[in-house]
């Protein structure tokens, strides 16, 4: 099965996503320019994957956002974690819904636990299906 990603910190020229070969255990970058041009990087291998991680994050870093910002404001990824610490960014969005169906959907396949900090980011809780 291919899963087609898109990264949020993508700008106005150039798009960029991956796509996740689950049958193949392997990836691709994927790249769009102004819509016209589309190409890809090759097929690399999946490294051994620890979890799948839900996680907010913030693009626009400044000092006088207050946690109210970063709740209000944020963008969910979906990654694969591996190596411990290490990750493998497959979609961004601000809909946990959407992050969340697309994480089981993993899950299922590459038969990995999810870990959720997307929801409470204090209390991260493991997930599985």
């Amino acid at each position: 099965m291919i899963i087609k990603g898109f990264y949020m910190a993508s700008n106005i020229f150039v798009k960029q996503g991956i796509e996740l070969d689950t049958l193949e255990n392997r990836f691709r970058k994927t790249y769009k320019i102004l819509k016209l041009f589309s190409f890809t990087d090759g097929w690399n291998n999946l490294p051994k994957l620890n979890y799948i991680l839900l996680f907010k994050t913030l693009y626009a870093k400044c000092e006088s956002c207050s946690t109210d910002d970063f709740e209000n404001s944020s963008i969910i990824q979906l990654s694969l974690v591996y190596n411990k610490n290490r990750k493998l960014i497959i979609h961004e969005s601000k809909n946990l819904q959407e992050i969340t169906q697309m994480a089981h959907e993993l899950s299922k396949n590459l038969s990995l636990k999810i870990r959720d900090s997307a929801t409470d980011r204090r209390n991260p809780v493991w997930i599985t299906n």
